[in-house]
C-alpha cells in the first residue's frame, strides 16, 4: 500500500515537472548550445558562420584591451546602479513596509505605475528633460545660472537616472516583501535586550531581510546588463557596454563574435550573481546557509 502510494506520488511529480523541463530544454538549453557552437567558428561573408572551428573570438575578448575596457565599464555600470537602487530602495521599503495594508498598496501602485510605460518612451522622456533644449537646461538658463546648455546626455549619469526609474521598483517590492515577512517578536526581543535601533537593524532586520535584498540586487544587476535601449538612447556612442557590442556585431553580420560576446556577458552575470548570493547568504534565513 505504501509503495504504491509512493509510486503514484513520483509519477505525479514527474508528470508535473516534465512539461516545464521539456519547454526549457527545447526553447532555452538547445538554442544556448547552438549559440555556443556558432561562437566557436569564424566569420563568413556568405553564411551565418564559417566552417572552421576556432577559439579566435574568445581569444580576442580575453586579450584585446578594448574589450577589457568595455567589460570593466559594464561591471562598473551594473554594480553602481545596483548599489544606488539598493540604498534608495531599502530606505523606501523601510518606510513603506510598516504602513497599514491599504496605504502600503496605494504607495506600491504609485511606485510600479512607471513600469506600465514602455522603456523607449521613458528614455525619450529623459531626453526631453536632459537634452540641450530640455527642461533642465531651459530652467537653468531662464534663471541665469548658466550661459550655454549643459551636456547632460551621453553620459553615465544620464544612463543611471534612466535605468533607476525602471529598476528601482523591483528593488523596493523585493525588500518590502522580505521586511513584511519578518516576525516582529525578533525585533521586540532585541529591544527588550536593550539593543538600540541601529544595532537592532544591523543584527536582526538586515540579516532577516537578506532574501529580499538578494532578489532585488540580482534583478537590478541582471536587468542592467541587458538594458540596451536605455543605454543607447541616453548614453550615446560613447557609453558602449557589452550589450551594445553584441548588437553592433549582429548588425554587422558578425554572428560568431556576437555569440562569443553574449557568452562573455553571460559569464559576467553568473560570476556577479554567485558573489551576491555568497555575500548575502539568503538561505541562512531558512536555515540553509
Amino acid at each position: 500500500m505504501g509503495s504504491g502510494l509512493s509510486m503514484n506520488r513520483q509519477t505525479a511529480f514527474w508528470a508535473l515537472l516534465a512539461p516545464p523541463l521539456l519547454f526549457v530544454g527545447i526553447f532555452f538549453v538547445v538554442p544556448l548550445l547552438n549559440l555556443f557552437w556558432v561562437s566557436l567558428h569564424g566569420a563568413s561573408s556568405s553564411e551565418l558562420f564559417g566552417s572552421d572551428l576556432t577559439g579566435e573570438n574568445y581569444y580576442r575578448i580575453l586579450t584585446d584591451s578594448f574589450y577589457h575596457t568595455i567589460i570593466l565599464r559594464t561591471l562598473w555600470a551594473g554594480l553602481s546602479i545596483m548599489l544606488l537602487c539598493l540604498v534608495l530602495g531599502y530606505a523606501t521599503a523601510y518606510v513603506i513596509a510598516p504602513l497599514p495594508p491599504r496605504t502600503r498598496l496605494i504607495m506600491l501602485l504609485f511606485l510600479v505605475a512607471p513600469l506600465m510605460v514602455s522603456n523607449v518612451i521613458r528614455a525619450y522622456g529623459w531626453i526631453a528633460i536632459l537634452g540641450r533644449q530640455g527642461v533642465v537646461n531651459s530652467m537653468l538658463r531662464s534663471t541665469g545660472l548658466i550661459d550655454g546648455p549643459l551636456l547632460l546626455l551621453n553620459s553615465f549619469e544620464a544612463v543611471a537616472f534612466g535605468l533607476m526609474t525602471i529598476l528601482l521598483p523591483y528593488m523596493v517590492v523585493s525588500i518590502i516583501n522580505a521586511l513584511n515577512a519578518i516576525d516582529r517578536q525578533y525585533i521586540e526581543a532585541a529591544q527588550s535586550l536593550k539593543a538600540n535601533p541601529f544595532r537592532t537593524f544591523i543584527e536582526v532586520v538586515w540579516p532577516l531581510s537578506s532574501p529580499g535584498v538578494a532578489s532585488g540586487t540580482l534583478l537590478v544587476f541582471l536587468l542592467t546588463l541587458s538594458a540596451y535601449v536605455t543605454i543607447t538612447l541616453l548614453g550615446g556612442p560613447r557609453m558602449k557596454l557589452l550589450v551594445s557590442l553584441v548588437f553592433d556585431a549582429v548588425s554587422g553580420f558578425r554572428w560568431p563574435l556576437a555569440a562569443a560576446l553574449s557568452f562573455a556577458l553571460l559569464a559576467l552575470a553568473l560570476v556577479v550573481a554567485g558573489l551576491i548570493l555568497a555575500l548575502l547568504r539568503p538561505g541562512r534565513v531558512q536555515g540553509r546557509g
